[in-house]
């Protein structure tokens, strides 16, 4: 009688489906050489454990668990050096071998169909069929040959070194030296980037790294481990990214850090973005970067019950901070207000927040449907990702409530595009929408050394119609360069403000929407006199001696294009 195949196996143990399995089996034929299992857990479909299940099924061979067998590293280092079996060797193979009292040996390896593997222990190791077989997962195989190929070690003390030396003094002082230094300099993100002789610490402060500090490998370990151990990850998985969180004090300030971990080739590297937790200055309409008008006009969009307002740019420009500053700005006291999001990045007092875990099912979708039934006036949504999520946002609205999110495009008038595009119905976005905002963050100049100068002989044409749109005379012009000093670390600039781009659903807009298939260009066209695009707020700064021109060219150089081509 045959024995069944992987996929049978893998479908009967309700650990895959039929259409999964095919469109496995077909990039297997486009790959010529790749086993079956190894194509599904590259696409993720089944995890390596799984796998090793369904092949012992398959095959007949047990998993070798080194847990419960961790006295095997010195048998298998006098079996490799009886039977000159190098760590290249074992390591191209996958295999170790493991010496029994029974005279026949046991294969422990990845692939036991490898012919590859069958003719070298038939013929150079001359064992001749005489042997058992055992399958091992993947990282406790590389733990093995660690043991086996480093002299003096015992199967598990590499995690336990690696926690006690985490927990010495030193590490621990470093760890909080590199945080509090962030603190200092205002970092929101520190980076932990492995080299092959070291590794370096870097802060990206203002949207920019700098300041790299280098330390010698020999602490490389110890301070990932510690930073994990923290983190509550998994210290001894190395090959996996791994995400984490931890709070604490960084420079006498209460901050939550949340942590990503991802191999490299040198080593893993480590990103911790720094949450400062008491956030009630920064979440203030009036402080994050509006102008006067601008805040006139988002403070009537929220005075509304209903309607959906978005907050649109690219991943780091600002747009979580803003919706933030609308919650804080809502009455707290008299209103219901439910936020959903992923993760929870600030807590604000008065406002009930929800965070997503896919892994159980509470995505966007199913949260929404929830808090629907949790009586809310505002509902706040971290990101629309989706056509479900779209949908319900829309109707939400249409029910009563206020709905703000984010969306990722370039411009204001693309985000009306990109809930059509999700599959919102036309005229549910223009019934629906009440303002789109558009933002970016540039960074301010620094009071203690930036200097006054006179751009005239400079300025490109399109600047100059910027500021002749702005009203805004020679005579009132304050534009400063950057210089750098001792308070600015030599950048010249200090603190970053958002530039924004507000768009209000007019009629203008509605009747562009309410056409068949309509373009960007079209909405441009239906844009009233008062708009004001990010470049053109950009200068508005700019002129007024808040930012450089070069920052503003930097940051906003695209958002004028359109402007340009007028």
């Amino acid at each position: 009688m045959l024995a069944p195949r992987l996929g049978e196996i893998l479908i009967a143990r309700e650990a895959l489906d039929q259409s999964s399995l095919q469109r496995a089996l077909a990039l297997q034929r486009e790959s010529q050489g790749d086993r079956l299992g190894a194509i599904l857990i590259r696409l993720g479909l089944i995890s390596e454990f799984t796998l090793l299940e369904a092949l012992s099924q398959q095959l007949g061979y047990p998993v070798f668990n080194l847990a419960e067998q961790q006295d095997a590293a010195p048998l298998l280092r006098a079996s490799h050096q009886q039977y000159r079996i190098s760590r290249a060797l074992a390591e191209r193979y996958s295999f170790v071998l493991l010496p029994r009292g029974d005279d026949v040996p046991q294969i422990i390896c990845r692939d036991p169909l490898n012919s590859g593997l069958l003719e070298l222990l038939d013929t150079q190791l001359t064992l001749q069929g005489k042997y058992e077989w055992a399958l091992i997962a993947q990282r406790d195989f590389e733990r093995l040959l660690v043991e086996v190929y480093r002299q003096g070690a015992d199967p598990v003390a590499g995690d336990q070194d690696l926690r006690r030396l985490a927990e010495d003094a030193p590490v621990v002082e470093l760890v909080n030296a590199v945080l509090a230094r962030a603190n200092d300099k205002g970092a929101s993100d520190v980076h932990v980037e492995p080299l092959e002789y070291g590794f370096t610490v870097r802060y990206r402060v203002d949207g920019q790294l700098q300041s790299t500090e280098h330390y010698p490998r020999e602490r490389f370990d110890a301070v990932v481990s510690r930073i994990k151990l923290v983190s509550g990850l998994d210290i001894a998985e190395r090959r996996l990214p791994q995400d984490g969180r931890f709070s604490g004090r960084a420079g006498g300030v209460e901050v939550d850090i949340r942590v990503s971990v991802i191999p490299s080739v040198f080593g893993e590297s480590l990103v911790l973005r720094l949450l400062p937790v008491s956030q009630n200055k920064r979440f203030a309409l009036d402080s994050v970067g509006f102008e006067p008008d601008h805040l006139s006009k988002f403070q009537e969009w929220m005075s509304l019950p209903d309607g959906i307002i978005l907050v649109t740019g690219p991943t780091g420009s600002g747009k979580s901070t803003t919706l933030y500053a609308a919650l804080s700005a809502c009455d707290r006291e008299r209103e219901r207000i439910l936020t959903v999001e992923d993760p929870v990045e600030y807590k604000i007092d008065g406002v009930t927040q929800f965070q997503v875990n896919t892994d159980i099912g509470f995505s966007f979708p199913a949260a929404l449907r929830s808090i629907l039934r949790h009586d809310p006036d505002t509902i706040m949504i971290g990101e629309i990702r989706d056509v479900e999520t779209a949908r319900i946002a829309v109707q939400a609205s249409l029910t009563g409530h206020r709905v703000l999110s984010t969306l990722h495009t370039n411009d204001s008038a693309t985000a009306f595009l990109r809930l059509v595009d999700l599959g919102v119905e036309q005229f549910l976005v223009g019934a629906t929408v009440r303002g789109i905002i558009a933002q970016r963050l540039v960074r301010k100049l620094c009071n203690s050394c930036a200097q006054p100068y006179d751009p005239s002989n400079l300025l490109p044409a399109y600047a100059k119609k910027a500021l002749n749109k702005l009203c805004v005379p020679a005579s009132q012009w304050q534009f400063r360069k950057p210089v750098g000093c001792s308070a600015c670390s030599g950048t010249g600039y200090r603190g970053r403000h958002a530039i924004y781009e507000l768009l209000s659903a007019t009629d203008g807009i509605r009747a562009t929407l309410s056409k068949p298939s309509p373009s960007h260009q079209e909405l441009l066209g239906a844009l009233q006199d008062d708009f004001r695009s990010l470049y053109e707020d950009g200068m508005l700064k700019a002129v007024r001696g808040l930012t450089s021109l070069e920052e503003i060219f930097a940051v906003a150089g695209t958002a004028f294009s359109n402007s340009v081509a007028e």
